[in-house]
């Protein structure tokens, strides 16, 4: 009997939903709704059809702690199950799009996987509903790819999408492709009976190979070479989606049409689409909409009001404030251009950054001190370290934490602070079963992350 395996591709940078989206803490990472990231979601609707050991998830090495985090944090998932996926992540030596992201999982499973058994690509950014439809879907998807076929999901067109890839089928095959057509094109697609893309995949190890090998060669042919040598060439093979790659050129595609709700999440506008579900406004957080209409605001920080306003999005973040109309969403991506130009850190760092011992998030920046709050998992520690510019001035706001300054320790419990002078060697430690908070101040004439010497590390 086959295996089934899934790949969660999770490097994605996710541009067109800043302020949320950042280059350190993408998309598929933000907690949109009742403390789920759509990463988060992904794990949840694939754990009833597959067991944790055969998933897997694709990332970049910037994101391996979020992710680590994301899977710790999954109130959904046993102490085994996160041991098994932190287990299973595959770090992609170089972002190179989803083609080669795909070969890098097969390649890193290529004893493990026999030609037979079923592989899974799924996104990290999707909303899906209901459970038992996709479910059904996976299973007709698993019938299909026996037969040798490469299975696209396809689902209704709500309008002109140019942005998507579009499937015109021939029962439960496929008679024509399109990656991203134009208006005009598309327009006619649709016309003909054409299905929006999902973005998820399914065949067999040996059928994607030999596809691979005819339609994208320079893609492929690392592939032929050992682990170590694979990745040492992995850098140099070409960047492109599995789509252009090679759904668009394989004539060996199945079709599944997946009966549910769904969006990829593209941009604002999607995400109102997808959740006002014919309501006048939809909002997350904390508002007050007084006669507007068609409206999102997105505030889960603070309050935020608007009178009088139509066909408007909103949203908060800790550092920036996005408000745009609707029909500019896909405007969005061309601030983030113009900002990068610019060098604006903004684009690149959220707030919130993970580490392997717990998180920091930054609550007030000025020229000379920073104010953090700092969170440390349960018997992790901070590395021992030093600075040279600055002071830290500590104050444990929950939990208890076991503080090494020089040579002494220092148990420190809630509401009681404790003092770091510049140049002395430090780090805290979480003795506790619970998350340990601080509320930490930084002041003096340099406060960069670099002014770091460490001497542990984690």
């Amino acid at each position: 009997m086959s295996k089934k395996i899934a790949f969660i591709l999770a490097g994605g940078k996710g541009e067109r939903l800043w302020p949320l989206s950042r280059e350190n803490y993408p998309k598929q990472f933000v907690e949109f709704k009742e403390g789920y990231s759509l990463f988060k979601l992904t794990l949840r609707r694939l754990k009833p059809f597959f067991t944790p050991s055969s998933i897997y998830i694709i990332s970049s090495l910037d994101y391996k702690f979020t992710v680590y985090n994301q899977i710790e944090s999954s109130d959904f998932l046993s102490k085994k199950e996160k041991y098994r996926l932190k287990e299973n992540l595959i770090i992609e030596p170089v972002s190179k799009n989803t083609a080669p992201a795909i070969l890098l999982g097969v390649k890193y499973l290529e004893d493990k996987i026999s030609d037979g058994d079923i592989i899974y690509i799924f996104p990290s950014d999707h909303f899906i509903k209901p459970l038992s439809k996709f479910i059904s879907s996976l299973k007709k998807a698993e019938k299909l790819a026996s037969e040798d076929l490469i299975v696209v999901f396809g689902i209704d067109p709500l309008k002109i999408q140019p942005g998507y890839g579009y499937i015109l089928p021939e029962g439960s095959k496929v008679k024509k492709f399109i990656e991203k057509p134009q208006n005009s094109l598309a327009k006619k697609l649709i016309k003909e009976g054409a299905f929006w893309n999902a973005g998820i995949f399914c065949f067999k190890k040996r059928v994607f190979l030999e596809e691979l090998k005819k339609y994208a060669d320079k893609i492929y042919k690392p592939y032929e070479f050992g682990w170590n040598k694979f990745i040492k060439e992995f850098s140099k093979v070409p960047k492109d989606s599995i789509d252009y790659a090679l759904i668009q050129k394989t004539k060996r595609l199945g079709f599944i049409k997946f009966k549910g709700e769904w969006t990829d999440l593209g941009n604002w506008e999607s995400f109102l689409e997808f959740y006002s579900q014919n309501k006048e406004n939809y909002t997350i957080g904390k508002a007050y909409l007084i006669n507007s209409k068609d409206c999102l605001v997105f505030s889960p920080y603070r309050l935020t009001v608007l009178i009088g306003m139509r066909d408007s999005l909103v949203i908060d973040s800790p550092d920036a404030l996005l408000v745009l109309k609707k029909g500019k969403a896909s405007e969005v991506k061309d601030l983030v251009n113009i900002l990068k130009k610019e060098n604006k850190d903004i684009v690149k760092e959220s707030p919130t950054v993970y580490r392997p011992w717990g998180y920091y998030t930054v609550l007030k920046k000025a020229d000379n001190y920073k104010v953090k709050e700092i969170g440390v998992y349960p018997k992790k520690y901070i590395s021992l370290q030093k600075h040279k510019f600055r002071s830290e001035h500590w104050n444990v706001v929950e939990g208890r934490a076991e503080v090494t300054l020089g040579k002494k320790k220092f148990i420190v419990k809630r509401n009681q602070s404790i003092y770091v002078k510049p140049g002395c060697k430090h780090r805290v430690y979480n003795p506790t079963s619970k998350i340990l908070k601080i509320i930490e101040v930084q002041i003096g004439s340099y406060l960069g992350e670099d002014d770091i010497q460490r001497f542990t590390t984690y």
